[in-house]
């Protein structure tokens, strides 16, 4: 079993003062918060620095705030009110769920890396940037999830989930090549619920998309020399 260190949960909810088990929500963020571009006075913008790094360094070891804490680290130069009632509301989360624990149970030995991958299309409102989701599974086990800005405006969903196929492609060749020199030999599955993305995985060249970076190309090579193979949706 793996844990996070839970005393950087208390410290957010202590801090922010928000102890009591009333003000615990379900979910640590919502996609819409009232536009309040207010600037955040002097002491609590160090508040919320100090409070979001905390998060972040929380977040690797804990998927389920890991979006949630990327939307608040984009803020940490000149943060809002409205980042501010972010923040509370990821401590109102950690309230109810101050601890996560990761089972790693025994198993066989699995033969490939499993990467399940998923974008949330011009999710960001300012800069209509996409979100790219991922997690790494090695059998059962989880072994690496992600939540990140895609660094190109996509023009499509479709666009969107293929890019995030090449993050999580990315992803899984490290791992295999961290599992290879420990002599692991495992393959490489990407799977999403895209078809338009699958679509553009499978076949050579741009087709009829216009708007994907070539350097993005390299899957589609992969996929050809079935060095990764692409999952069920």
């Amino acid at each position: 079993m793996y844990e996070a260190d839970q005393r950087h949960a208390e410290l957010i909810v202590q801090q922010l003062g928000l102890q009591s088990a009333s003000n615990a929500v379900n979910t640590p963020c919502v996609k819409i918060v009232e536009p309040n571009d207010t600037p955040l006075d002097s002491e609590r913008s160090t508040m919320y620095r100090a409070l979001t790094a905390r998060a972040n360094y929380m977040s690797q070891d804990r998927s389920d705030i890991g979006f949630a804490v990327k939307e608040l680290c984009k803020s940490m130069s000149n943060p809002k009110e409205c980042d501010w009632v972010r923040l509370k509301r990821l401590a109102r989360y950690l309230i109810g769920r101050p601890r996560v624990i990761v089972k790693f149970e025994y198993q066989q030995s699995p033969d490939a890396i499993h990467v399940w991958t998923d974008t949330d299309h011009a999710g960001c409102l300012k800069t209509r940037k996409s979100t790219s989701g991922g997690i790494a599974l090695l059998g059962g086990h989880c072994i690496k999830s992600w939540s990140v800005n895609q660094q190109v405006i996509a023009m499509s969903s479709g666009e969107a989930e293929y890019n995030g196929m090449v993050r999580g492609a990315s992803t899984a060749i490290g791992l295999q090549g961290m599992m290879g020199d420990l002599e692991v030999r495992v393959g490489i599955v990407i799977c999403t619920d895209s078809s338009a993305a699958k679509g553009i995985a499978s076949r050579r060249g741009l087709g009829k998309v216009r708007h994907i970076e070539l350097s993005q190309l390299w899957l589609q090579d992969q996929v050809a020399r079935n060095e990764i193979g692409l999952g069920v949706d």
